[in-house]
């Protein structure tokens, strides 16, 4: 009789020791969750219109005097796109430099192999004005912000603030990021990661 006890024991063990592995599974659920509701980051808003104006004020001083736009044909219209000189990228007061390691402030900017006449070529010959932007006279400035490795690679592109829209910034980063490796940016001395804002002029005429 006692015999017939056994597999209900058994059973038993099995399902105590069960729920004893789903008890520490859980807590160890718990604790990743824990972990992870610790590192979140709280981002404060973006002041665009800001960062817009004073990505235009720069912009006034060290736009090109002397550039002679190459113009294509296109859609019955006569359209061009040139990037203008660098500026420095808008920073916190106290920063030089972001969480990823790029700095706002370098000692000398990274440069395009040949220098400015072969970037602006390299630019006239790839950047396709989008058609759309053409069928809605879309022209005037787009302020890519440019990311460069210590390496000399173009790593990303973004666009913060206002936006021409209708294609402009999706072709833009499409051309900066097709660029091959250019000479790093310099920071006391050494090769080091840049961000900075490049104006790029779109102009559309008859």
């Amino acid at each position: 009789m006692k015999y017939n006890f056994l597999p209900i024991v058994f059973l038993a063990a099995a399902l105590l020791s069960s729920c004893g592995k789903k008890t520490e599974d859980t807590a160890v659920v718990a604790a990743d969750t824990t972990v992870v509701r610790d590192t979140v980051v709280v981002t404060q808003p973006v002041d665009t219109a800001a960062i817009i104006a004073a990505y235009e004020a720069e912009y006034a001083k060290t736009k090109s005097k002397n550039t002679k736009p190459v113009y294509k044909a296109k859609a019955t219209k006569q359209v061009t796109a040139y990037p203008e000189p660098e500026i420095q990228s808008v920073a916190p007061a106290t920063e030089t430099i972001d969480v990823a390691g790029f700095n706002y402030v370098a000692d000398k900017h990274a440069s395009y192999p040949g220098g400015r006449a072969a970037f602006l070529e390299y630019f006239y010959k790839n950047f396709e004005y989008p058609d759309r932007a053409i069928q809605n006279g879309i022209q005037g400035t787009v302020y890519a912000e440019v990311f460069i490795s210590e390496t000399g690679v173009v790593e990303k592109v973004e666009f913060p603030g206002r936006k021409l829209g209708y294609g402009l910034e999706e072709e833009s980063r499409r051309v900066l990021l097709a660029v091959k490796p250019v000479n790093p940016a310099i920071k006391n001395g050494v090769p080091a990661k840049e961000r900075y804002v490049l104006p790029i002029r779109v102009v559309i005429k008859e």
